[in-house]
C-alpha cells in the first residue's frame, strides 16, 4: 500500500465499523481518508491517478482500483464520496424543483446522456448545489458501498466560508483552487453573495482572474483579505504573485483537530481540505 501517506497506530482494520470513510473522486484519480470517532484523520491515501490508455478508461480504472484495495472493501460506519468537478449550479431554495434543476443546469453546462444529475442542500446559502456525474460511477459506488452519500466537493468550501465571521468594513474573498479551475465566494451581510467558478491554464491566468474579481467587485486591494485553500501551497508561484498586488493573502490550512499525525507537514493536507472538512458539514 505504497499509495498510503500514513496509517496511524490506532487504526484497527478489524473494527472499521466505527470509522468514517471519505473518498475524493474525479475523472483524473481519487484519494481517500479514514476518520475515527472523534473525526481525526487516522488513514490518508495520497492521490491515485487513473490509467488512461485505449484499453482502460478512467471509470474502469476506478472500479478496478477500488475492488483491489483492501481498505476499500471493509465495512465502515459511514461512507461519503466527494465528486470534484467545475460543473455546479447554485439554485435558491424557492426556485428548486427537479424539473427546474435539469432545465437550469443545461443552460450553464453540458449535460451528457451518460450523466446523472444530483443535488446537495447548502443550508448556509438556503440553496441547492446541482451537479452532474457519470451514471456508471454512481451505479458502481452504490453497488460497492453501503449507505454511501454523494456530494459535490465545493459543498464544504462554501458552507465553511459562510460560517466565518464577517469582518466590519471590507469583505473577505475565499478561493478553493483545483488543478485547472477554482471556486470563489465573497460572503455578504445582506445575503447577496458573489459565487462563481473559473477555469484556468497557468498561474498567471489564475492571478489575473482573482485581480479582476477584486476590480469588478470594487474591493480594496490592501484591505480585503484573500483566503486560499485547496491544491495550493504558501510557496506556490500564484501565491507569491498575488502577494505583489494584494495586501492580505492567506493560505488556509486544515484545522488542527483533524490532524492526528504531527509528522506530516500542514501542506500535505492542503489538497484534502474539502475531503476532511466535509465531516464538519454533515
Amino acid at each position: 500500500m505504497d499509495e498510503l501517506l500514513f496509517v496511524d497506530s490506532t487504526f484497527e482494520k478489524d473494527n472499521t465499523s466505527r470509522y468514517i470513510l471519505s473518498i475524493q473522486l474525479s475523472l483524473d484519480g481519487f484519494s481517500f481518508t479514514v476518520l475515527n470517532g472523534n473525526k481525526k484523520c487516522i488513514v490518508l491515501n495520497r492521490f491515485s491517478p487513473f490509467l488512461k490508455n485505449g484499453d482502460k478508461n478512467p471509470i474502469a480504472s476506478f472500479v478496478e482500483l477500488v475492488r483491489n484495495h483492501e481498505l476499500l472493501n471493509l465495512d465502515f460506519k459511514q461512507i461519503t464520496v466527494l465528486w470534484v468537478s467545475n460543473k455546479i449550479l447554485i439554485l435558491p431554495e424557492e426556485f428548486f424543483s427537479e424539473e427546474f434543476a435539469f432545465e437550469s443546469f443545461q443552460l450553464s453546462h453540458d449535460l451528457k446522456t451518460e450523466d446523472s444529475l444530483l443535488w446537495n442542500k447548502i443550508p448556509e446559502l438556503n440553496a441547492w448545489g446541482v451537479f452532474s456525474i457519470p451514471t456508471c460511477i454512481t451505479d458502481f459506488i452504490h453497488s460497492h458501498f453501503a449507505n454511501v452519500k454523494l456530494y459535490h466537493h465545493s459543498l464544504p468550501f462554501f458552507s465553511l466560508a459562510l460560517k466565518e465571521k464577517l469582518p466590519d468594513g471590507h469583505p473577505q474573498v475565499f478561493l478553493n483552487v483545483q488543478n485547472d479551475f477554482f471556486h470563489v465566494i465573497i460572503p455578504d451581510r445582506k445575503g447577496k453573495h458573489f459565487i462563481n467558478t473559473f477555469t484556468y491554464n497557468t498561474d498567471s491566468d489564475l492571478a489575473y482572474y482573482i485581480l479582476n474579481i477584486f476590480k469588478q467587485q470594487n474591493l480594496n486591494n490592501e484591505r480585503s483579505k484573500l483566503i486560499i485553500d485547496g491544491a495550493v501551497q504558501e510557496e506556490s508561484k500564484v501565491v507569491q504573485l498575488l502577494k505583489k498586488y494584494l495586501g492580505q493573502v492567506e493560505v488556509k490550512l486544515l484545522p488542527l483537530e483533524f490532524r492526528i499525525n504531527g509528522s506530516i507537514p500542514h501542506k500535505e493536507y492542503n489538497q484534502f481540505i474539502n475531503l476532511l472538512n466535509l465531516s464538519k458539514c454533515e
